[in-house]
């Protein structure tokens, strides 16, 4: 993950001496008077024989050159250094992987001073074809592509490279550049996260699936969506993007499927921080017949696989915390948690009544914000300051059993109505999964449905779920038991990069960074 870093350090401390030599604009003259020639098509040059990496692997452990073998390659120059007049040396990178390429006069067919001339033709920065044979280098030993032909332009930089880019506000607002200058460990890191997580699902077989992103009503999760129109149906009609996928794999879970998951984006009108953007990925599984210590076990072993491909310090701490504690999660059950530290005997009372819930807190001299006035808001607050406190290690931290009042599409433990079947885990205060066995009996699930309902209209809180009719009709045709799982994919990737801020682990960061670029 830090080939890159690596090769683009040793492209910044030479720029910046070379920067005076190599006049960009001097050449971008030339370049607009024939862009054809120096943006030519792949279509009219001999395609390559080797990338760089297989030139590496096949070459690696070379002695003396090999005259007898011709290869092409393609790449892009990170390094440019001379020595005396008749010989160049080039660094060519492609794919996050770095050759010398030595561009020796005594192999062209050229004077001096048409060598010097066709050297200056390049910069650092621009893409190249180039032709010779394997060989190492005379004082090193280094494994290089000697080159015995012209050197190809495929398209040249216009603009050079800073040797530095350290200030995060222009960072942010260029995250070409910053790629460029800082590298692309962050992307990796991303795609390798992504790529452990489908490999544990596809080990457990479950089947990926896309739902839909548009539609007249979002559900699925407590936010606030984004509203648009789609002028193909009806200009007046709004539709909303996604919040959550939820609603709609389970839809397919009564349709037949078994285990299916989903990685999407989804999208909620909310505020923009160090660990939220509007705009977030998340991956979301449902498996039928499971109960929610099973999906405890589950989470458990896909953190632990992820982890176990990832190449960073972060994620063998977590390896390391997850084992000296036998291989499973630190649990704080929800309601016991709260009265053991509030004194509030919270299991004995009506949670769904917010005026009681505050006089209790004003017995016991415990003081919430003014803008906690629904339950769902009071218990919130409350699991913040009280049990998410505790939750402040590397160690992953399960809160279970959360109230029903708070989990509306969760199944209702049927020994006692006041919880549900319902999960969290937290890692260093950050929640990072979200988990349950799903309500399935259509009757309460409407009935959950109308108290949200009957909160949002009574506590002014626009991101309380919505009554979702069809959904509730799609359960009546006879909704297995089922359990589902829901993971943020940038916050487990800002863990694993060891970043504070989301922005890093996003292509080209939060929503006012877009607009930026």
């Amino acid at each position: 993950m830090l080939r890159s870093y690596h090769i683009l350090r040793g492209f910044q401390r030479l720029h910046s001496t070379e920067a005076g030599v190599l006049e960009y604009r001097t050449r971008n003259a030339e370049i607009s008077k024939n862009l054809t020639k120096w943006y030519p098509s792949l279509s009219n040059i001999p395609k390559p024989t080797i990338d760089v990496s297989r030139f590496i692997k096949e070459y690696d452990g070379l002695k003396v050159d090999d005259r007898s073998t011709t290869h092409t390659l393609r790449g892009k120059i990170t390094n440019m250094r001379f020595s005396g007049k008749k010989i160049g040396f080039i660094n060519l990178l492609n794919d996050e992987k770095s050759l010398q390429v030595i561009v020796n006069l005594s192999n062209l067919p050229m004077s001096v001073g048409e060598f010097q001339a066709h050297m200056r033709k390049f910069k650092i920065g621009d893409h190249i074809q180039v032709t010779g044979f394997p060989g190492v280098s005379q004082k090193q030993g280094t494994l290089s592509l000697k080159v015995n032909s012209e050197l190809k332009m495929l398209s040249p930089a216009q603009i050079p490279i800073p040797p530095k880019l350290l200030d995060s506000s222009k960072r942010n607002s260029n995250k070409t550049l910053d790629y460029l200058v800082n590298g692309t460990e962050a992307i990796y890191i991303r795609h390798l996260v992504t790529k452990r997580i489908r490999e544990w699902l596809y080990k457990q077989e479950f089947i990926e699936v896309e739902t839909p992103i548009i539609s007249s009503k979002s559900n699925g999760a407590n936010a606030k969506p984004f509203i648009t129109h789609c002028t193909a149906i009806d200009k007046e009609q709004p539709f909303e993007l996604r919040i959550a996928p939820e609603l709609w794999l389970k839809r397919l879970c009564i349709g037949g499927m078994n285990k299916i998951f989903e990685i999407g984006k989804v999208f909620r009108n909310e505020g923009i921080d160090s660990t939220h953007n509007p705009e977030f990925t998340t991956l979301e599984f449902y498996q039928c017949y499971i109960n929610m210590e099973q999906l405890i076990e589950m989470s458990e072993s896909l953190l632990i696989y992820v982890c176990q491909g990832i190449d960073k310090p972060k994620a063998q701490e977590l390896l390391d915390q997850i084992k000296a504690n036998n291989g499973k999660f630190k649990r704080l059950e929800f309601l016991p948690t709260l009265t053991q530290k509030t004194g509030i005997d919270f299991d004995n009372m009506d949670l769904n009544n917010a005026e009681l819930l505050k006089e209790k807190l004003r017995k016991a001299n415990i003081s919430i914000s003014e803008s906690s006035v629904s339950p769902q808001q009071i218990l919130d607050e409350l699991c913040g300051k009280y049990i998410e406190s505790q939750c402040d290690t590397l160690l992953p931290t399960i809160i279970y059993h959360h109230p029903t009042v708070l989990s509306p599409l969760a199944k209702t433990d049927s020994n006692n109505v006041q919880i549900t079947k319902r999960f969290e885990i937290f890692i260093n205060r950050k929640e990072y999964m979200n988990a349950y066995e799903e309500e399935n009996c259509p009757d309460l699930q409407l009935e959950k449905f109308t108290n949200q309902l009957a909160s949002k209209t009574q506590f002014k809180d626009d991101e309380m779920m919505a009554v979702d009719l069809p959904y509730v009709q799609a359960m009546k045709y006879g909704m297995p038991p089922i359990g589902g799982f829901g993971l943020g994919i940038d916050r487990l990737c800002m863990l694993l990069a060891d970043t504070q801020r989301i922005e890093e682990v996003l292509s080209f960061g939060t929503l006012d960074d877009v607009n930026r670029q």
